[in-house]
């Protein structure tokens, strides 16, 4: 009898040994990811074209190279983020954060994270995303802390941020410090001093059903010069939407207005604009006020070709009125409007993403041969490299300024980006 006691407790010793273990085990993981990517472009800006190839047009150049990581321990998460771009001589971090779930509805996160706007993840399906992402209003990442709430059909987010993400690292000859960074921000043109974003508050809402999500969202914060001292007020609003028709097919459709007041230039004035860059790429002028409106259909379809597993096709389109005009020669030009349209299709085969995009705009600041400017403000003069107003052969003559143009070029980007993410 003894004997059957201690083999039923030796039987029995391990099952209870393990359910100990299985309640008190350690849950700390981590993950390691990243992505490469590389990128092939033909152009036509202006009515022109580059000859075959150049150093970064219309040839086949490296786009990024990206290092993620995501880990958790004790109910605590982490994500990381940090990118480099070879093309613009420029590395910095896009995400980092910490992030906790309270019970089931409740998740905090604290660090370098997405600011709650607008369509979330993104508005637009492309490689390019839509014109809200140009003016810092679409994927936007800037540090503060998160809070969201989910309950049924239900999201309600709030945040505070600080400012906005870190600056990277970047060439100087490409333009500001400042632009080495994934989101595009208000920056100073050159240097450290100058206007940055402050002090932001977010608040969203959105409703998600089987076939249609709906959503609103607000934000308001301080535009700060360190040179002047002085502060601007900072503001935007949107609703959006997306109809899921299908498991294959949606539409998403946004209005974003924002609005720039009070701005001071680093001589004390009071300015029209603000100058955002990202990129490392240097600075453009963007209107103080605009309203956008925003429309992306996307299809997708599953196929059995070897490799590839999917494909979808998409359309996606931004128009942004300005207000605001411009004095030349003492006369009134309004700002023009810019437009953004991006038509392609994304190939899926395992971690090869490969995106093919015929991307065009009018006064769209990637797409030409002079690189930002005036397209998001008063729009291209005349000569596309010099600002409306400005003399076009610098003999300070009034009647050689350099008129808007009105009936601006349509510049046109075939490009494909072939990315393989792990």
């Amino acid at each position: 009898m003894r004997l059957t006691g201690i083999f039923i407790l030796l039987l029995v010793s391990p099952i209870l040994v393990f359910s100990q273990s299985d309640e008190n085990k350690d849950t700390t993981w981590i993950k390691l990811g990243g992505a490469v990517r590389f990128n092939t472009m033909y152009t036509v800006y202006e009515g022109k074209t580059a000859p075959l190839p150049t150093e970064n047009r219309n040839g086949v150049f490296w786009d990024t190279f990206r290092m993620e990581a995501k880990g958790y321990s004790k109910g605590i998460g982490l994500t990381f983020e940090y990118r480099f771009y070879p093309g613009f001589n420029s590395h910095f971090i896009k995400k980092g954060f910490l992030s906790y779930n309270y019970k089931q509805n409740h998740h905090f996160e604290a660090g370098i994270t997405q600011v709650p706007f607008g369509m979330l993840p993104g508005l637009g399906n492309s490689w390019w995303f839509q014109l809200p992402y140009y003016v810092g209003l679409e994927d936007d990442w800037d540090t503060g802390i998160k809070y969201r709430y989910t309950k049924n059909k239900w999201t309600f987010h709030a945040a505070y941020f600080l400012m906005a993400e870190p600056r990277g690292v970047s060439e100087p000859d490409f333009g500001s410090y400042m632009s080495a960074r994934y989101s595009y921000d208000i920056i100073p043109v050159d240097g450290y001093n100058g206007n940055k974003e402050r002090n932001q508050a977010n608040l969203r809402l959105e409703y998600q059903s089987d076939k249609l999500i709906v959503g609103g969202s607000a934000q308001v914060g301080e535009i700060y010069n360190s040179i002047t001292e002085k502060s601007g007020v900072s503001a935007a609003g949107a609703i959006h939407s997306q109809w899921i028709l299908n498991d294959r097919m949606n539409i998403k459709a946004q209005v974003t207005h924002y609005l720039h007041r009070n701005v001071t230039s680093d001589s004390g004035y009071v300015v029209d604009h603000v100058n955002m860059g990202g990129y490392g790429f240097g600075t453009y002028q963007v209107a103080q006020e605009a309203t956008i409106l925003s429309i992306g259909l996307s299809y997708t379809k599953e196929v059995d070709w070897g490799p590839i597993e999917q494909i979808t096709f998409y359309e996606d389109y931004s128009y942004m009125h300005k207000q605001g005009s411009v004095v030349i020669n003492q006369i009134d030009y309004a700002y023009q409007a810019s437009q953004h349209n991006v038509l392609g299709f994304l190939v899926k085969a395992g971690n090869l993403y490969t995106y093919f995009d015929i991307a065009s705009g009018i006064n769209q600041p990637w797409l030409s041969n002079a690189f930002g400017g005036s397209a998001l403000s008063a729009g291209r003069g005349v000569d596309p490299s010099i600002l409306p107003g400005d003399d076009t052969d610098q003999t300070a003559n009034g009647n050689q300024a350099n008129l808007i143009n009105e009936k601006p070029t349509l510049n046109t980007r075939f490009n494909i980006n072939i990315g393989y993410y792990f």
